[in-house]
């Protein structure tokens, strides 16, 4: 027969260690390196990025919650976004969407956001980077991630479009509001 441990027999149950938590003494937060060439990127358009905001939305907290969001975004799709065409097109669209969506359904805050119920995306965007934040055709290529002969194309045609819906010439939007 098998030695077999008797039915009344049943190990003890072994000690459970026990363990002291004590909180640090200061407290430590994460240190979250991100990608140099992503940093790169903002400190490149953030300030531009802010200025437009500012233009579309007229609250400046509200602006740079838009900002952060938008760069936010960006660093979570960073890879997608440098395997694409042009980074900095892929940044602009998502930061206008951004936008679109705090300013959907409100009057328009100012004459910038009737430029975009008159005009196609692209043209209105061209009108307020080149008439209110005064951006050069180059600058303006350079944050809506085109070249510079479609900022300058996409202008003269808003130009056209904007004459049948104003009664004075778009050039002087800056001085409106």
């Amino acid at each position: 027969m098998a030695n077999r441990p008797s039915p009344r027999h049943t190990p003890a149950p072994l000690a459970q260690p026990r363990y002291a938590i004590t909180p640090p003494s200061e407290p430590r937060g994460l240190q979250v390196t991100l990608p140099a060439d992503y940093v790169a990127f903002c400190m490149h358009y953030q300030d531009r990025y802010l200025r437009y905001t500012r233009v579309r939305v007229a609250d400046p907290g509200l602006s740079r919650e838009l900002v952060e969001t938008a760069l936010g975004s960006v660093a979570i799709n960073w890879t997608g976004l440098l395997a694409s065409h042009c980074p900095a097109a892929e940044a602009w669209d998502i930061l206008g969407s951004a936008i679109a969506q705090a300013v959907r359904g409100q009057a328009a805050a100012s004459l910038c956001n009737v430029v975009y119920r008159i005009l196609p995306q692209l043209q209105a965007d061209v009108v307020v980077l080149r008439h209110r934040l005064c951006l050069s055709d180059e600058q303006a290529a350079d944050l809506l991630g085109v070249e510079e002969s479609v900022v300058t194309s996409q202008l003269r045609m808003a130009h056209r479009a904007m004459s049948g819906h104003l009664a004075y010439s778009p050039v002087s939007v800056d001085a409106v509001s």
